[in-house]
């Protein structure tokens, strides 16, 4: 069943919002997670081409959102999957996944430089170590990045 043509704008707007709200939950969260990840690159390495990647997602997002709407009732009709299939991976069944833990390993090991570190070390006489510490901060998320960046191109190159 079709849903409000007004509604449905609106939700469009926010990537995953919309898919959402035509009952596409599986492709509304993968939409709203990769339009969240690309943010935070964003943001946290104040890099204005990170930007591009998100903006990419949004109008994705936006016509996705129609294409699903004028096919719910026809022959035509999309199935609710992620958007990102991994070799037949059922994330459905995916009790724990190590790359997600590894992620949440290193946000952890930022906040802990970021907010902990940082601040008990700034109020010490050790200006070698506040700077040693500052420097981690500053540099932390754009380390993590491109070290993933290296792995995912040597993971693709040496693919046979």
């Amino acid at each position: 069943m079709k849903k409000n043509l007004f509604f449905t704008f609106c939700f469009s707007f926010i990537p995953g919002a919309g898919q959402m709200y035509q009952n596409y939950m599986k492709r509304g969260l993968s939409l709203m997670c990769i339009a969240g990840i690309a943010f935070i690159l964003a943001t946290m390495l104040e890099t204005v081409i990170f930007l591009i990647p998100f903006l990419i997602i949004m109008a994705y997002s936006f016509f996705d959102t129609y294409n699903i709407r004028n096919a719910i009732g026809t022959e035509n009709e999309i199935k609710d999957n992620y958007i990102l299939e991994v070799n037949g991976v059922d994330f459905d069944k995916i009790k724990g996944n190590r790359l997600l833990g590894v992620g949440i390993l290193l946000v952890g090991i930022y906040l802990l430089i970021n907010n902990v570190l940082y601040n008990m070390v700034r109020y010490s006489e050790i200006d070698f170590l506040v700077d040693f510490i500052r420097t981690i901060r500053m540099y932390f998320p754009s380390l993590i990045v491109s070290a993933i960046t290296i792995g995912i191109g040597i993971k693709m190159i040496s693919k046979k």
